[in-house]
C-alpha cells in the first residue's frame, strides 16, 4: 500500500498526545528534525529527535500518525 501523506501528525509514545505536525518534503534519505526537542504537555516526557530520516518517519507512520 503506497503511503500519499503531504503531513506527518508526530504524537507523544506514552500518552497519544499530539505534539506537532510535519510535511513531508518527499527527499526519504534526508536526515529531518535534527537537534530539535519537544515536550509533551500532557506527560511532561521530553524528547531530543537525533537521526530521523525522513523515509523512517513515513515508514513507521501508520495512517498519517508517528508515535515517538
Amino acid at each position: 500500500m503506497e503511503k500519499n501523506w503531504s503531513t506527518v501528525q508526530l504524537h507523544c509514545r506514552e500518552c497519544n498526545a499530539r505534539m506537532m505536525d510535519y510535511t513531508l518534503c518527499q527527499d526519504y534519505d534526508r536526515i529531518v528534525l535534527q537537534g530539535i526537542t519537544i515536550k509533551c504537555n500532557r506527560c511532561k516526557r521530553v524528547m531530543m529527535l537525533k537521526k530521523y530520516t525522513e523515509g523512517m518517519i513515513r515508514k513507521r507512520a501508520g495512517k498519517g500518525v508517528f508515535c515517538i
